[in-house]
């Protein structure tokens, strides 16, 4: 498993660190969402465990390969939030902690990766901290996170970081436009709604994003002109994923205030929507379009708070609903 085009400077970093026996008890991956950091973490350990790597890359041949590849190495550990949980909590890094204590069965070390590591809850990060503070000497950590700023600074000051960035857009298209058969304008469209972040862009595809995009913008657009009630819609939108619903009122939002700041912004995340964002966001006022997005945001937090879905979604409408009734005064 070789690491993404992208990651090429990070990958000759970690190459680096194995050479010169410099790999630390813990590393953290941080960068955006959806460019790779969990890829490069597979690579990263398969190169690690080989036998016999050829070129700073896993042969793919040897014992440990073939037990990475089946997922059965009895060294590597992954932690990430249940399904349908949005913790990481105290049991599981319990677990982590009995896992890395244990002897190795053939590698050098004992290899846990934390993905989504800014989902560890507060009992969770002071019972990790505590094994930072005095490492087993043959245990490695990974955590893989795009919120740095969510994990303890305590926690971020006792791992190596390894920082990493979007691709340029050439770069992207390169890499994603094959796995969409070729599809120059679906590749596009992703990349624009992803933020230009490939691995999310290629999710987007393979869920039909788009078209959910498509079908929650027309309800929207509808709400706006005062032909659909805001609870009816939220009844509908209930039913879909609400990162997708989050995701796309951001998208929208940003999209409107940079196009009421720029006649041609330079970015934007539903190019293929300019026109009419730029219509809808003609009667909003910058202020209130920038007060929304506030609201947009704290929906998520909301949402990881427990707080009923459909409830969020609501009120997250009906302030659509009202912003959309006041006039815009140019301020």
């Amino acid at each position: 498993m070789p690491p993404l085009p992208w990651q090429n400077e990070q990958w000759q970093n970690m190459m680096q660190r194995i050479a010169s026996n410099k790999i630390a008890h813990a590393v953290i991956f941080t960068g955006p969402e959806g460019i790779g950091k969990y890829r490069f973490a597979l690579a990263f350990v398969h190169r690690y465990f080989c036998k016999q790597p050829v070129d700073n890359q896993a042969c793919g041949l040897c014992d440990a390969c073939h037990l990475l590849k089946i997922n059965h190495h009895p060294d590597l550990k992954l932690i990430r939030p249940a399904e349908g949980k949005q913790i990481i909590n105290i049991d599981q890094i319990r677990e982590l902690i009995e896992y890395q204590n244990l002897t190795p069965h053939s590698a050098l070390r004992k290899v846990a990766i934390i993905d989504h590591a800014e989902m560890l809850n507060v009992n969770a990060s002071n019972s990790l901290l505590k094994t930072l503070e005095e490492p087993p000497e043959s245990a490695m950590l990974i955590l893989i996170t795009h919120h740095p700023d969510r994990l303890l600074a305590t926690i971020r000051s006792r791992c190596q970081k390894v920082e990493f960035i979007t691709p340029e857009p050439d770069q992207a298209v390169a890499w994603l436009k094959p796995q969409l058969a070729d599809d120059q304008q679906l590749a596009n469209n992703v990349l624009a709604l992803a933020n230009n972040a490939p691995l999310k862009a290629l999710n987007y595809a393979e869920n039909n994003v788009v078209e959910q995009r498509d079908q929650l913008f027309e309800s929207l657009q509808g709400m706006h002109q005062g032909k659909l009630n805001p609870i009816t819609v939220a009844a509908k939108w209930f039913k879909q994923d609400f990162g997708i619903i989050h995701y796309c009122m951001v998208s929208w939002v940003i999209d409107m205030i940079r196009l009421k700041a720029s006649s041609e912004p330079p970015v934007l995340a539903n190019p293929d929507l300019k026109l009419t964002l730029r219509k809808m966001g003609e009667s909003i006022s910058f202020s209130a379009l920038l007060n929304y997005y506030e609201t947009v945001n704290k929906s998520l937090d909301l949402k990881r708070s427990n707080i009923n879905t459909q409830m969020i979604i609501e009120d997250m409408l009906i302030q659509w609903v009202k912003i959309g009734l006041q006039r815009d005064s140019g301020i």
